[in-house]
């Protein structure tokens, strides 16, 4: 069950937990806790006993092979091979009272805790590039921009720390998700616990650092894998915009940041070779439709015929890995991107002038509307004339508005003259940096 990516020899401990050999594993792991919990709570199977059952759970190259290949029921082969090392007696221990969901929804919930911790790193590494982008570009002036035009000044800074708030809050949803699933079941058929009792349930299940899962019934309910991948699709949506924006900046015609690009290894274009893709950001941005399907899929999943059908087991053998080692592979791409940034300090803040003072109307209204002489219809209207034809004439705002006598006269010269600065709109941009933990020198 390789990862199912092109990319999966970008994350090979991804690419192991997910693999055949983690797969099986991960089952015996449940098997060895359970006869541990058996020792602890009734001394049989005996210290003796519980070595060799240990021995029986190691598994080879040559069995996950053999398993991989096996048709039918993947568990039940896994079982027999076990079985088949022990006395019939000792053997009969192993997956007593079990229904086979018992052991692949505790192995699955083990295999995505440990996808959690390994993403979460990824994130990790994607804040600490956001951080120091951050704080290097405090002061570095930039426009900033809605509907993709110009609004106002801001800082190159300012819009990362957004972002690294956005990627603090990933790691938030990674912590929800881990206490989400961390739920294992050794309840039986149905989860009625007919054969297994609650207390040997709970001491198997500590043992793996797991909780039982209060009303199971065949399987553990979709409705927290549904969640854990809707989580994983809403962190994914972040490291797209975050590269969304960075291509966008990285438009020939804006020229304010680049992402890396090696020139001796890479080419943008095969007839074009002036071409600098935003590649790794377009990459990122795909890849994210990938997990965003996955939480399409698991969402069908949620939805199984009363106590359980098997409809989720066939998606779900893609949909872990895929959304997992798609979000890790896209976290780590996004922190390389952001660590080999080159940012166009000059160009940032030439295009604050590109509107030809345009970006300053709103603090010309705002001191027009001070003086308590023109309604707020007629000050708009007034300053949205000028501002339109400073454009369209390429004609300075300031220059213009310093020849209409409507505003030198309550304004007078010198009032106007300071208006048309970047500084005012950057004076309380350590807010956000100190709400965020961020060092500012704002």
């Amino acid at each position: 069950m390789p990862l199912p990516i092109r990319y999966a020899e970008q994350v090979p401990e991804l690419t192991a937990l997910w693999s055949p050999e983690g797969y099986f594993r991960a089952q015996t792991s449940i098997w060895l806790a359970q006869a541990e919990a058996a020792h602890e709570l009734t001394g049989s199977p005996n210290t003796d006993e519980l070595a060799q059952i240990r021995a029986a759970l190691e598994l080879s190259g040559d069995d996950i092979t053999g398993l991989n290949q096996a048709k039918g029921h993947e568990t039940n082969r896994l079982l027999r091979t076990v079985q088949a090392r022990l006395p019939a007696q000792l053997g009969n221990v192993i997956h007593r009272g079990n229904t086979s969901s018992d052991v692949l929804d505790t192995a699955l919930a083990l295999q995505i805790l440990r996808s959690l911790d390994l993403v979460d790193a990824d994130f990790a590494a994607v804040s600490s590039a956001l951080q120091r982008l951050a704080i290097e570009h405090t002061e570095t002036l930039q426009i900033a921009r809605t509907h993709g035009q110009h609004a106002v000044p801001q800082t190159f800074g300012r819009q990362v720390a957004g972002w690294f708030a956005e990627s603090e809050r990933c790691r938030e949803r990674l912590a929800r998700a881990r206490a989400v699933i961390a739920y294992g079941k050794f309840a039986g058929e149905v989860g009625t616990s007919v054969f297994i009792s609650p207390e040997m349930e709970e001491a198997t299940l500590r043992r793996l650092g797991l909780q039982p899962d209060a009303a199971p019934t065949q399987v553990i309910s979709r409705d927290r894998h549904a969640e854990v991948v809707s989580l994983l699709a809403v962190n994914a949506a972040t490291l797209a915009r975050i590269a969304t924006n960075l291509s966008l900046l990285g438009i020939t015609d804006l020229g304010e940041v680049r992402e890396p690009f090696d020139a001796d290894m890479q080419q943008g274009s095969s007839s074009m070779p002036h071409k600098r893709n935003t590649e790794l950001c377009e990459r990122i941005r795909g890849l994210a439709r990938r997990v965003w399907s996955a939480a399409q899929e698991e969402l069908g999943s949620a939805v199984l015929w009363l106590e359980r059908d098997i409809s989720h087991s066939s998606t779900e053998r893609f949909t872990f890995p895929d959304a997992f080692g798609c979000l890790s592979y896209s976290a780590r791409l996004t922190a390389e991107v952001l660590e080999g940034l080159v940012v166009y300090r000059e160009r940032m803040a030439a295009n604050v002038t590109a509107t030809f003072g345009g970006i300053y109307g709103s603090r010309l209204l705002n001191a027009l509307l001070s003086t308590e002489r023109l309604s707020r219809t007629e000050a708009y209207d007034l300053v949205k004339a000028l501002a339109q034809r400073a454009m369209d004439s390429q004609t300075p705002l300031q220059q213009l508005a310093a020849a209409e006598p409507r505003i030198t006269g309550l304004l007078g010269a010198e009032g106007l003259a300071g208006l048309f600065r970047p500084d005012f709109y950057l004076r309380n941009t350590g807010v956000a940096y100190r709400r965020l933990g961020l060092e500012s020198g704002n």
